[in-house]
């Protein structure tokens, strides 16, 4: 009956809202409106997030047009690259937003479910570090901007990995009064591995659709497919386990 009680404002007022939008309603619209269900069903069909968040990611950096540019500190090449993805996150402000937002989230957790507060800690620190991430999973994604930028691999991956570790430390240390203190090494631990865990999410390679499956009783399993998809969320399910045992 509760779930009834607030199903029902809510159902009429987006009906409300609806019928109010639909004389603003174009072609435009329509067609924007059909590009993202068509990319949220195949990213659903093809377990591939990235066909989804790869066309929200170029919808908001043509919202953003044209920016003022700016030079950039001297120094050498990785100092310049370190700049360039602050300024990012300057341009994409929403990701600060949302990653302060979390912290304001896990205090409300650790009052409603304080038996839960580590494992919601080590959740929302993943989030938060993930939020962070848009220069890494840039250069990881394109060959083509990794030879351009010049440099290894390892190096351009550890230049914008910086960013989304000093944020999920300062986020860390931020929430630390939400959850009970545990051994010494364990915090230090967790936050380490809410880092690696949000790099190994985006630094994921495109998804290979010719690995094994296997036959059960609930039909073709693609085993493969799944243990791609969970490159970064199975660690941080490790993390999660480590917290709330030894937590």
């Amino acid at each position: 009956m509760a779930l009834v009680a607030l199903g029902v404002p809510l159902a009429v007022a987006g009906t409300v809202l609806a019928v109010r939008a639909l004389p603003r309603v174009d072609r435009a619209t329509l067609t924007t409106g059909a590009q993202f269900a068509n990319a949220a069903a195949t990213a659903t069909i093809l377990l591939d997030p990235s066909l989804l968040t790869g066309l929200v990611e170029s919808r908001r950096w043509r919202r953003i047009g044209r920016v003022r540019s700016s030079r950039f500190l001297p120094g050498p090449g990785w100092w310049a690259l370190l700049q360039a993805d602050v300024r990012r996150l300057r341009r994409h402000p929403s990701a600060l937003l949302i990653w302060a937002a979390l912290i304001g989230v896990q205090y409300a957790a650790a009052l409603a479910l304080p038996g839960l507060a580590g494992a919601a800690q080590v959740v929302f620190a993943y989030l938060a570090a993930a939020r962070l991430t848009g220069g890494l999973r840039a250069i990881s994604r394109s060959t083509g901007l990794r030879r351009a930028l010049g440099g290894s691999d390892a190096l351009l991956r550890g230049i914008h990995v910086v960013v989304p570790a000093l944020g999920a430390a300062l986020w860390w240390l931020a929430t630390l009064p939400t959850v009970e203190p545990g051994p010494a090494w364990l915090a230090p631990t967790l936050a380490l591995g809410v880092v690696a865990a949000a790099f190994r999410a985006a630094t994921r390679p495109p998804i290979d659709y010719g690995g094994a499956t296997v036959n059960t009783p609930f039909g073709m399993v693609p085993v493969d497919l799944l243990r791609q998809g969970s490159r970064g969320p199975a660690l941080l399910a490790v993390l999660v386990l480590v917290q709330l045992f030894l937590g």
